[in-house]
């Protein structure tokens, strides 16, 4: 019997859990066929923005939802899971939970939530309205990282099972640094920090643009991604005299050039869950220093891994210094903790697991 899995996000944009989806479509197994729904937006326009979703078209289906809660989507929804024969729904986050519960009321199949992170549950409303989505026994409530669990729990929010987010450690590994400079036109003759992720408050990059006016003038900095914030954080270049010393890549298709390309790797985040791009820099080889935020603490290696609180330029100066220091001994290091740890195949078989 073929099990039929719709997994269920907000929207399909460039990001750790859109990226997460993909990854559970690509590496299933035969016995499952995957779909990916995204409440939000329409086909064309995703692939136009995300062009890395192409290969994926024939698995992706789009609501079209409207701002704010829309009763059509749920409907829309529920002809979905009965046209395709549904076995279970793997919904990411509040609003895609919620969707998923009202859509599959009544109806006999799986329900697999996942929770990325619990910073959004600090707020009271959202904390009541999943708890109350979450109840009942017909739902499997997994955690991305024990920590992210723990934090769960001290919300009164018990999951059932831990999962760990996985990379293809196969694609993302060590490689010519050099010769991804080039291709990524990144001077050769610099220090490289690289940081990566949507440009929001929450990832800090001000943190880091802070630390880099203190750090000297061969050392530059990468940044892979762009968002909201992008305006504010030019400004901040601008006015510390930093221009020339800060690379904006944008949105960048080709991450695995990225890490290898880069001499370190930080990620001063206020706020994460267990982020895809702190698995991917160090299966390719990078030391990584981040914040003591989310799920980080779980899967940052211990051999190499520098561990700061947020807001911290300071700290956060000092830990460059000593990261770069001894980058060529824990290449290997790194590659194989995450190899071990955090693979998209041994990710996507304990997913599948649960169904039965």
């Amino acid at each position: 019997m073929k099990h039929v899995t719709l997994q269920v996000v907000q929207h399909l944009r460039p990001g750790g859990i859109e990226r997460l989806v993909l990854n559970l479509l690509q590496f299933a197994s035969p016995a499952h066929d995957v779909y990916v729904v995204a409440l939000e937006g329409d086909k064309t326009s995703a692939i136009t923005a995300w062009p890395e979703l192409r290969p994926f078209e024939s698995k992706l289906i789009f609501l079209d939802k409207p701002a704010g809660r829309d009763l059509k989507t749920v409907l829309k929804l529920r002809k979905l899971i009965k046209q395709l024969n549904t076995s279970v729904i793997h919904s990411h986050h509040l609003g895609p939970l919620l969707y998923g519960r009202l859509a599959t009321l009544g109806l006999p199949l799986t329900h697999i939530q996942t929770e990325h992170d619990s910073w959004h549950l600090q707020d009271p409303k959202q904390c009541l309205i999943t708890r109350l989505l979450l109840k009942g026994k017909k739902i499997k409530l997994v955690a991305d990282a024990p920590r992210v669990a723990e934090q769960l729990e001290r919300l009164g929010i018990n999951t059932d099972h831990v999962i760990i987010n996985g990379i293809d450690t196969q694609h993302f590994s060590p490689g010519d640094q050099l010769l991804a400079r080039q291709q990524l036109k990144l001077p050769a003759n610099k220090i490289i920090i690289g940081a990566a992720g949507r440009l929001v408050p929450e990832k800090g990059i001000d943190t880091l643009i802070q630390a880099l006016s203190s750090l000297p003038e061969d050392h530059h900095l990468a940044i892979a991604g762009h968002g909201p914030e992008q305006p504010y954080l030019l400004n901040v270049a601008r006015q510390l005299g930093l221009t020339q010393r800060i690379h904006w890549l944008g949105h960048c298709a080709q991450m695995r050039n990225f890490y290898r390309s880069i001499d370190i790797f930080c990620m001063p985040s206020r706020q994460e869950g267990l982020p895809l791009a702190l698995l991917e820099a160090q299966a390719c080889g990078k030391n990584v220093i981040a914040t003591a935020v989310g799920g980080i603490p779980d899967l940052l290696c211990p051999y190499s891994g520098q561990l700061i609180e947020p807001d911290q330029p300071k700290a956060l100066i000092q830990a460059i210094k000593i990261g770069l220091c001894n980058t060529t001994l824990s290449s290997d290091k790194n590659a194989q903790y995450i190899r071990k740890l955090a693979d998209v195949r041994i990710m996507t078989a304990t997913y599948e697991s649960l169904v039965y």
